[in-house]
């Protein structure tokens, strides 16, 4: 069993050791604040340091307080319940007492809560002086780690290489495109400076003044967008062309850039063979630039299709892509004509069917005289020649394009075949970037688990709904529930069915609240919901009626606050929270006010 990293540990060691002979000492407060600073980059984990006497010395992270009130100079029996997992505990602190390290799993008494501990003595000029525990939150962890699982199937379903960087330009994200386009694996690529990996030597001062004047715009809620066409390096040595967009954001509280590029070498051939046309170029840059600057799917859907009318000089055009029924084809944007919803059978016999299936296009010079297309659709819209594209992304069909002239017109030109494939390319990646985009914006502020927002959504959202209610005068109520004992449940049941009792109860208690109200899954099996515009009563009427419908036999508790029209957000918060500390100890199952 891993317990906790090897440099997470290291890390806490080395850091709490010098911090507490900074404390003893006395001297120099700003190396112990910086020494702070770094222990706080250990997520979701707590350091207590102790005495010789078994005296908390120092403390970090949510172990600081117990029960409201400050651990450091009281004696560990002082602080924790009587139980079998403290004697553990307090034997694992006398053992690194005598010099030994110890790592194993403790469940908290108090919090209900399992950590991966360990505990190692704690030497000055090699002499032991007390000991150095740290505690991660083995719950957090798991929930981290499944969402990053979840993340990297999205990413390596993609056509479109995904490589991820942090603020040193380290990757720390590639996808299955991402090795195919370059060569290396994602356990070779993951660690290593991307420049090294992917950028030709000769290009490596220019990409590295880029990063160094866009990397320090970003910050807090800040974003940066990259769109440019590069070269890239493959594991070979061989150069290609690519195309780059590139997102700087803050996703999880942390800053990183997100790469998404295709290989254009066979779009750069093109180009160069239409060099002899700077109408048709300027046409096509024209549409590739919509295309590029449309990050949400239906922009880009309804650009593809003003694009089409525009490069075949049509009357009308028309976006089919497979129904998530996968039975058949469904418009989703148009030019021209009205006909966005309209569904076509796979079993029908229609053009779009056709081209869809054998991935090839097909054309109809008189729709009234060709029965294998929908003669009464098509000639209801005043169309009379049709041209159907698929849209093809290496082999696989995305979908079709519809191109429509009101006049007769005998064939395509060589010109038309030429461009409409072009953009029937840049479409494919178009599509499949803006879904990305949309898929990654919701995972950054969605719950994977309940599909509830997750505390950093409600962060903002609450600091919306305080704002509001002070610019209008109006009440706003704020609860925190928490599933009683929810971890016997687990150990009883398993997790998954402790996951799916967070589902249904997330799903019940949407069908019981306002439209207006707002639901959080704030951690673990704690949940927050806000009342804007809602009285204590009111507020406490709704509260009640979410604990009845707690699915799967199970109760909960929860404390509910009413803003007082001058607290802030985290102070309106804590009462509330306060408040349900007192329904637990009270008992559970009940509502109590603060």
């Amino acid at each position: 069993m891993t317990v906790v990293d090897a440099l997470e540990i290291a890390l806490v060691a080395a850091v709490t050791a010098a911090v507490v002979a900074i404390l003893l000492a006395g001297r120099n407060r700003r190396r112990e604040r910086r020494h702070r600073e770094l222990l706080a980059q250990l997520p979701n984990t707590t350091v207590v340091l102790l005495g010789p006497d078994l005296r908390v010395r120092l403390a970090f992270g949510a172990g600081e307080l117990v029960e409201g009130v400050p651990i450091v100079g009281r004696h560990v029996t002082e602080i924790l319940p009587d139980s079998v997992a403290t004697a553990n505990l307090i034997d694992s602190y006398r053992a690194a007492l005598a010099g030994e390290e110890r790592a194993f799993e403790y469940t908290s008494q108090l919090s209900d809560t399992t950590y991966a501990a360990r505990t190692a003595p704690l030497r000055d000029r090699g002499e032991i002086v007390g000991v150095v525990a740290a505690f991660e939150d083995l719950g957090v962890r798991r929930e981290l780690s499944q969402r990053a699982a979840q993340r990297q199937v999205i990413l390596d379903l993609m056509n479109e290489a995904y490589v991820s960087t942090d603020a040193a330009g380290n990757v720390t994200g590639w996808n299955r495109a991402a090795k195919e386009m370059f060569g290396w694996t994602a356990e070779e690529a993951v660690g290593r400076p991307v420049a090294e990996l992917i950028v030709p030597e000769e290009d490596r001062d220019g990409f590295s003044t880029m990063v160094s004047r866009t990397w320090p715009g970003v910050s807090g809620e800040g974003r940066f967008d990259i769109r440019a066409e590069r070269n890239g390096r493959h594991k070979d040595g061989r150069v290609f062309p690519l195309e780059l967009a590139v997102t700087i954001a803050e996703i999880d509280g942390e800053t990183v850039a997100h790469g998404l590029m295709h290989d254009i070498t066979d779009r750069k051939r093109a180009e160069r063979e239409l060099q002899e046309n700077v109408s048709d170029l300027a046409a096509l840059a024209e549409a590739v630039g919509d295309l590029a600057r449309s990050n949400l799917a239906s922009e880009a859907r309804a650009a593809i299709c003003r694009a089409v009318v525009k490069i075949a000089g049509a009357d009308a055009a028309g976006l089919m892509e497979p129904d998530p029924s996968g039975t058949g084809l469904r418009t989703t944007a148009s030019e021209g004509v009205e006909i966005v919803g309209d569904f076509v059978s796979f079993t029908a016999t229609a053009g779009a069917v056709r081209a869809f299936g054998n991935r090839e296009p097909y054309f109809t010079a008189d729709v009234a005289s060709d029965r294998t297309v929908r003669q009464a659709f098509y000639g209801g819209l005043g169309l009379v020649s049709v041209y159907w594209v698929p849209i093809l992304q290496s082999s696989d069909a995305l979908g079709v394009m519809m191109i429509g002239w009101r006049l007769p017109v005998a064939a395509p030109s060589p010109r038309v075949e030429r461009l409409v494939r072009l953009l029937a390319a840049e479409a494919a990646v178009a599509i499949e970037r803006a879904a990305l985009l949309d898929r990654l914006e919701r995972m950054a502020h969605t719950d994977d688990l309940t599909g509830l927002v997750n505390r950093r959504a409600w962060d903002r959202a609450l600091e919306r709904e305080l704002a509001r209610a002070r610019r209008e005068q109006e009440p706003l109520a704020v609860a925190m529930l928490d599933l009683d004992r929810f971890k016997s449940y687990n150990d009883r049941h398993g997790h998954q069915a402790g996951d799916r009792v967070l589902r249904e109860a997330a799903s019940a208690w949407r069908a019981v609240l306002r439209e207006s109200d707002l639901l959080a899954r704030y951690g673990g099996e704690e949940f927050a919901v806000a009342f804007p515009g809602c009285d204590l009563d009111r507020a406490e009427d709704l509260v009640d009626r979410l604990r009845r419908a707690t699915p799967a036999g199970q109760s909960c508790s929860a404390g509910l606050a009413c803003w007082d029209g001058d607290e802030t957000a985290d102070q309106l918060l804590g009462r509330a929270d306060s408040a349900l500390y007192d329904a637990k100890q009270a008992g559970r199952d009940r509502t109590v006010v603060a």
